[in-house]
């Protein structure tokens, strides 16, 4: 019966503690975001990155933009000598891997991780989206010192 009661008291401490880990975290990520939404605005939205130039001739982006029946708009990307690697991120650079990034009207939207993101919130109107492919440390790749991006106009 001691060894129950032990082992009881074991378990209710460990879980405990996990609870104060949890609740730790969530502080610690609540803090971060609420630090990241006292950025000016500038400082979130037009990070500068550096280019980096390819040893991939033929690495380009293209894009396709549909409205979503329901909302937003749907956009499937198209890439060659690009490998999307959302495990990388933040990691070292490796030639023909990464991310891309994806702007609205000039101001950043976030990173796309994938050939297909949906993006809602799209009020009526002309916009521009701007994707441009990114190293796995946030540099915007080139050829011959032109960012390897695309644009498209697109009526909402």
């Amino acid at each position: 019966m001691k060894k129950i009661i032990f082992l009881f008291l074991i378990l209710a401490i460990s879980c405990s503690t996990n609870n104060v880990e949890n609740e730790v975290q969530k502080d610690n990520y609540n803090l971060e975001h609420k630090n990241h939404n006292n950025q000016s605005h500038s400082e979130h939205n037009h990070m500068k990155h550096d280019k980096v130039e390819t040893n991939f001739e033929n690495m380009s982006i293209d894009f396709d933009i549909t409205k979503d029946d329901m909302s937003g708009v749907n956009i499937e990307i198209f890439t060659s000598d690009f490998e999307f690697s959302p495990k990388n991120v933040n990691q070292k650079h490796i030639d023909g891997e990464g991310h891309a990034h994806l702007y609205i009207d000039g101001e950043k939207w976030g990173r796309i991780y994938g050939k297909h993101i949906h993006v809602g919130g799209i009020s009526s109107g002309n916009h521009i989206f701007l994707i441009t492919l990114n190293t796995n440390l946030h540099d915007e790749y080139s050829i011959n010192g032109k960012g390897i991006k695309k644009s498209i106009d697109f009526n909402y």
